[in-house]
């Protein structure tokens, strides 16, 4: 089963959907990992996620260069502030994977798109191949499919 780390983009609002970390304990940090298969890229990409888990969540989010596998890589990078809001999120129709959600943080992050999507992030990068299967090394011809849920145009 997927566990979607849910990146909301909405306006300047991201939630994000993580294992849960003890509230007024030492800050937890952790780090998840995505498939990137969009197609616009020359490549796929590897995706990865830095978490400092406290009362304000701070997450830095950049790409991991895969040469032996033949991945797209550049420089792209984001910083995420918020805080958990698990308790009141309500999940919205559009998402068709709510009983996979384990933690939703609010916040602002760099706008990376116009949409609002939500697409799963893994505790390696292993397991995000294996739940993206297809021919390794990318030959620049048989792309993973498409994991990420996109919320329908206003």
């Amino acid at each position: 089963m997927k566990r979607f780390l849910v990146a909301f983009i909405l306006s300047m609002l991201a939630g994000w959907a993580v294992p849960a970390g003890a509230a007024g304990a030492r800050p937890h940090t952790s780090t998840w990992h995505r498939l990137n298969p969009d197609q616009s890229n020359p490549a796929p990409e590897h995706e990865r996620l830095r978490c400092r888990e406290a009362a304000v969540w701070a997450c830095h989010y950049d790409k991991v260069p895969e040469p032996r596998l033949n991945f797209s890589w550049d420089r792209t990078t984001a910083k995420f502030a918020g805080r958990d809001v698990t308790a009141s999120w309500a999940c919205p129709a559009w998402f068709t994977e709510c009983a996979a959600v384990t933690r939703v943080v609010d916040g602002v992050v760099v706008k990376i798109r116009p949409d609002a999507l939500a697409c799963p992030w893994f505790s390696s990068f292993r397991r995000a191949l294996a739940a993206n299967p297809f021919p390794l090394p990318f030959d620049g011809v048989a792309w993973p499919d498409s994991d990420c849920i996109f919320a329908p145009q206003r």
